[in-house]
């Protein structure tokens, strides 16, 4: 009877390799799965904001945000560091919903919510990060 179970487990289980003290069931093949290429830390933030100022104009500052931003994770303050780059409450909003993805810590993207100084502005992200 042992045996046909063992058959019946290896059927339906993959793989196994028996010891004398038991069978030892192999992990499965999972593929790692990365968020982000990069976690950005508090001075990789600032860096990142002091070369958006750098630019004078508005869309090539949002040009360089998108730049130099992609590939990074970020928590919900480095946003915040990063937004206070850009001189239009539009653009803030817009570089706002687009780290949203990229942050690892969305339950306190509130503080970046707040950050916004318009309230058609935070009640337009609040409804973004609803939908996403």
């Amino acid at each position: 009877m042992k045996k046909v179970i063992f058959v019946l487990m290896v059927g339906i289980i993959g793989s196994c390799t028996l010891l004398d003290t038991g069978i030892i069931i192999d992990p499965p093949n999972v593929p790692s799965v990365n968020i982000c290429d990069n976690v950005a830390s508090d001075a990789d933030a600032d860096v990142m904001a002091e070369k958006i100022k750098a630019l004078a104009f508005k869309d090539e500052r949002m040009d360089r945000a998108k730049l130099v931003t992609k590939g990074y994770c970020f928590v919900s303050s480095q946003v915040v560091t990063i937004m206070g780059a850009f001189s239009f409450p539009d653009a803030e909003l817009e570089i706002a919903k687009r780290l949203y993805h990229q942050a690892t810590d969305k339950e306190n993207y509130d503080i970046v919510i707040d950050a916004l100084v318009h309230k058609s502005d935070r009640d337009e992200l609040k409804a973004y990060i609803l939908e996403h």
